[in-house]
This record gives structure tokens, sequence and C-alpha cells, in this order.
């Protein structure tokens, strides 16, 4: 009886954990579609943050209760998933930086500058002195998608939740953002797709700094005999 008293909490703790870690799964395979639907329309909307955050909602739609038909589908996304991005995912853009766009800028009639992005294979091939990329390295577009997946399961969610918070004062990467998305049982789920551009790549203020992403691994240029 003693033994059934201390093993049974156990038994369900474990239990709701991989029920949990399930739904995670899960998650992460939305995401990572998601990651990918962003770019793709990152890549036809001239690197702009708002396509790329409504392809996001879209793809990850799915995550909340199912909608019976294709214009119930397009209101959750406004009205719910869309909403939900805004407030617990974030889309950078790794690749192109800003000294990108100081290496192989061009302007256009009004004097905005942006990176071309046809016939690749005629274009120079020179590395850029100041984003260490080429051209047609500096026009393939990534993006990282960090999405906060509520934890939803008793007991386990609260569990990882917090296991994953104290994790950050054993040296950890996560950041500030994914530490506030922890303390809101949320486990920041994080993925990157690459995709070449197939519109222009506007200059704006969504591109990072090369300094900004020492840490992070973004498109290394070929290597030059």
């Amino acid at each position: 009886m003693l033994e059934s008293l201390i093993a049974l909490p156990v038994l369900l703790v474990v239990g709701l954990s991989v029920v949990q870690w399930a739904f995670v799964y899960e998650a992460r395979a939305f995401v990572d579609h998601g990651a990918l639907m962003a770019a793709r329309a990152g890549a036809m909307e001239n690197a702009r943050m708002q396509p790329m955050r409504l392809a996001l909602a879209r793809a990850l739609t799915p995550l909340h209760p199912s909608a019976r038909n294709v214009g119930a589908f397009e209101t959750r996304v406004v009205s719910k998933t869309l909403p939900d991005i805004l407030a617990h995912a974030r889309i950078r853009i790794l690749n192109p930086t800003r000294e990108a766009f100081t290496d192989h800028g061009q302007r256009d009639r009004s004097g905005t500058r942006y990176l071309p992005f046809r016939d690749m294979h005629r274009q120079s091939s020179r590395i850029g002195p100041h984003s260490e990329l080429t051209l047609q390295d500096a026009t393939l577009l990534r993006v990282q998608v960090t999405y906060g997946y509520p934890l939803h399961v008793p007991y386990a969610g609260w569990f990882i939740a917090k296991a994953a918070l104290g994790a950050a004062w054993l040296g950890s990467n996560w950041d500030v953002r994914e530490q506030l998305m922890l303390r809101n049982n949320r486990l920041p789920i994080v993925a990157t797709a690459t995709v070449r551009m197939q519109s222009q790549v506007i200059d704006g203020k969504q591109f990072p700094k090369k300094d900004d992403l020492s840490e992070t691994i973004r498109v290394k240029p070929p290597q030059r005999s």
C-alpha cells in the first residue's frame, strides 16, 4: 500500500510528461513548416515582415481547434492565430544583413536601396568586404522563427517550463524573450528556413547587423581558392 502511494504520483507525472512531449513534438513539426512558409512568403514579398507573419499564422492555425470550412479557417487565422503570433512568436531575419546592402545594394528611380534577384549566374561573385558574402549568398533569405508553445497538460507542462527556466541559471541559451515565454508556461520552439529570393530585397529595419548575429550561424560564404 505504501509503495503504491509513492509510485502512483511518480507514474502520473511521468505519464503526463509523455503526453505533453507528444504535443510538443507535433507542434515542432508545425513550427518547422511555418518557418518554411514564412520564408517563402518573404521571398515573394521583398522580405517584408507582415507577409511572413501572416504565412506563419496560417501554418500554425491547425494547432488551434480545427475549423469546418475554408471561411471559418480564414476567420480563425485573423481572430485567433495572428494575435497569438504577435504576442508569443518572433520572426528574425538572419540573412541578408545590413552590410550586404552596403556591399551589393543598388538604387531604383525613387532612391530606394535593394538587392537584385534576377540572373544571379550573370552577377559578380566577389565577396563583399563588409558582409563577407557574395550577392548570390546575400539573396538567400534565412528566417528564424521562435514560437512559445503553450504547455496545457496539467502538472507536466508546469514542471517542464520550470525545469527549462531553471536551466537558464546553468548557462543555457534562453534569451530574455524566451525566458519570458517560459515564465508564461510556454516552451520556445525554434525553427529556421532558407530560400532564395524571388523578388527584390528592399532595405529596411528588419535586417540585422552582422555583429548582432555573432553567435548565430548564417549563410557561410563560399571558399575561394
